[in-house]
């Protein structure tokens, strides 16, 4: 049996366990050893000392920021010392999708896609925000928005 470390779950910056208090440790361990397996509820975000819980319908969209992942939440900026990859492996895809190398979207906060003049698109979300879309990965988003 592999042990799990306290450092694996204390330490990550975004921790992925299920917030019911009725969970074994067996069940706790095997969503984070496997977090495609878990049905994603909370993200534990540590900012400033405290630590805030969000839900992934809170989330409206990722982005890449250095050696950092900028979750967007609210009007609201958190900072994860993470990997896109990484954080990107962690979220329901049936609700997120990756659309740049640098973006990672809420496919519910998606309003429109815009043409740009230099043939790309531009994902606009319900707040406003104007992100890119790679051209390699419109087709997965439309497809996933039901437009494809």
């Amino acid at each position: 049996m592999t042990k799990v470390g306290r450092e694996d779950n204390r330490d990550m910056g975004l921790n992925l366990r299920s917030t019911s208090f009725g969970d074994e440790l067996g069940e706790r361990r095997l969503v984070a050893l496997h977090p495609e397996r878990s049905s994603l509820r909370r993200l534990a975000v540590r900012n400033n000392g405290h630590v805030v819980f969000l839900t992934a319908e809170e989330i409206e969209w990722i982005e890449a920021a250095g050696n950092y992942v900028r979750l967007n939440a609210g009007g609201e900026c958190h900072l994860l010392r993470e990997t896109m990859s990484r954080v990107e492996s962690k979220l329901p895809r049936d609700r997120f999708l990756r659309i740049h190398r640098s973006a990672i979207v809420n496919l519910e906060a998606v309003r429109e896609l815009v043409p740009s003049p230099h043939g790309d698109f531009v994902v606009v979300l319900r707040s406003g925000k104007r992100l890119p879309l790679s051209r390699g990965l419109r087709d997965r988003l439309e497809e996933a928005l039901g437009a494809g």
